[in-house]
């Protein structure tokens, strides 16, 4: 008698905290500036962010595997040319177990949050920007492990 081997989902294993996890690039014409990284960088390998963005872009890397980001619209009313309300330039994302505890500490540490909590449609999880001591903006990304459970 054989018996095959058991075909159970490993539960998903979350980076360390403060991992870098996406790198976002805000433009003016996001397939302008896919066709310049997708040129400069070869390895980049990109695609249609969703449905509803189709003229926003996700890409990965060929290594690291796992670290992904994005070349997004900047939205209406955001000047390109000087400062913005959330800073200007790429933004990395981070890795956090809680942006309510990560958004408390930055507070705490003289930072200001430049946008609140916003869920990441499909139900990825969460996000949320702040700009440094210096002005310099950075993300946070909290995983919903409960769906990504669920889609396994």
């Amino acid at each position: 008698m054989t018996t095959e081997p058991s075909k159970t989902a490993q539960a998903p294993v979350a980076p360390p905290e403060g991992s870098p996890c996406w790198i976002e690039i805000m433009s003016n014409d996001p397939p302008k500036l896919k066709s310049f990284y997708e040129a400069l960088f070869p390895a980049w390998s990109f695609k249609p962010a969703t449905e509803q963005h189709k003229d926003d872009f996700m890409y990965e890397f060929e290594k690291p595997s796992g670290l992904s980001g994005g070349i997004l619209k900047m939205p209406e009313g955001c000047n390109r040319d000087g400062e913005q309300g959330m800073g200007v330039g790429f933004t990395v994302y981070y890795f956090v177990p809680s942006i309510e505890k990560t958004a408390k500490r930055v507070e705490e540490l003289g930072g200001t949050e430049v946008l609140g909590k916003k869920e990441i449609p499909g139900g990825m999880g969460w996000f949320a920007n702040f700009k440094d001591l210096e002005g310099n903006r950075f993300g946070v990304f909290e995983n919903n492990w409960e769906a990504q459970c669920k889609k396994e």
